[in-house]
């Protein structure tokens, strides 16, 4: 069988690689010029700076991937919630905030977090690796343009021009992106376009102190800014001494734009007093999208299972939350397009 998966962030390599694994051909479908999605690093010359807030789950569903794929360790530091300190709040309320990223959701389980090994970055590169290691091949800078179905099934996907056959197609792409992709085809796309994105502001800040001690991290019920210390010696410069030096990712989850980031910048003003004159490199954003969708309006991955499309990303149904999700939503697409075949 011939499968193209479309989108080539997490949710999109786990299907890939499950689907490969499964004996496909699998073609990986990317619109931009590199792989890795919401989840890729920008680095700087001295630090390691992560593109916001990402713990990894211990148990999670991208960890047992990697494990599965025999990917050298990614296993980091194990953040310690025990010094997680709630602002008006209890502490089980400020872990269901940080598990599910949201002020809205209550978390199943807490599970325990770990800093990974070397950033997000390196963990989406041991899957590309992966995925390269079974087989699968890359188009990056192409763009999925219509489904073809023949008697309702998938029988080809017009890529930058050109159709190309397949037996099975995996949109892991932003909602309204495979929305429009499925409307090519004439098959229903309405749980997609209810989709609506939760964006906030956000502040990620290297500092030479460690104005948060003794916390792991800070969650302010009244603001909806939590901010954690993902310090470990592998963030920081060469020959500096973690003790001395926080890696910092602050998210406002009540919203967006100027005020919610100023909102940010005057919590950590109150309760890691001295931290602007310690900044080495500050990144910030007055919008990024943090979630494709709220939690209810997640769409199944078998809307259109007979038609030889599945759907995967954090915005189709899992236990999980954010890259969790999509990794779980990935494999899953992958499977039960196979039971379907």
């Amino acid at each position: 069988m011939r499968s193209i998966v479309v989108g080539g962030g997490v949710a999109g390599l786990a299907a890939s690689v499950q689907l490969a694994a499964d004996g496909h051909e699998v073609m990986l479908v990317e619109q931009r010029d590199i792989l890795g999605g919401r989840v890729r690093m920008r680095e700087n010359s001295k630090w390691l700076l992560d593109p916001g807030l990402h713990l990894l789950r211990r148990k999670g569903a991208m960890n047992q991937l990697l494990r599965k794929l025999r990917a050298p360790r990614v296993l980091g530091q194990r953040w310690n919630e025990h010094n997680f300190n709630p602002i008006g709040c209890d502490k089980k309320r400020a872990l269901d905030v940080l598990t599910t990223m949201s002020t809205d959701n209550i978390a199943n389980k807490i599970p325990q977090f770990v800093i990974p090994r070397g950033g997000w970055s390196s963990l989406v590169g041991r899957m590309i690796a992966a995925a390269n290691q079974v087989g699968v091949t890359f188009d990056p800078g192409s763009t999925a343009e219509s489904i073809n179905l023949n008697s309702g099934k998938i029988s080809s996907l017009s890529i930058s021009g050109k159709d190309i056959e397949c037996d099975a197609v995996v949109l892991a792409n932003p909602p309204s992106l495979a929305a429009k992709l499925l409307e090519t085809a004439g098959l229903d796309a309405s749980p997609l376009h209810e989709c609506t994105e939760h964006r906030v502001a956000a502040l990620d800040v290297a500092l030479e102190g460690r104005p948060m001690r003794p916390y792991s991290g800070l969650f302010d019920e009244e603001s909806g800014v939590i901010a954690i210390d993902m310090t470990t010696p592998d963030r920081i410069p060469n020959g500096a001494d973690s003790d001395s030096c926080t890696i910092l990712h602050a998210v406002n989850l009540s919203g967006e734009g100027p005020d919610a980031l100023n909102q940010i910048k005057e919590m950590l003003d109150s309760r890691c007093s001295g931290w602007r004159n310690m900044t080495s490199v500050r990144r910030s954003t007055e919008s990024v999208m943090l979630h494709p969708c709220s939690y209810e309006q997640r769409v199944d991955t078998t809307l259109h299972v007979e038609s030889g499309i599945g759907l995967a990303g954090a915005h189709v149904i899992s236990d999980y939350h954010l890259s969790d999700a999509a990794v779980d939503t990935g494999r899953a697409a992958a499977k039960t397009l196979m039971k379907n075949r």
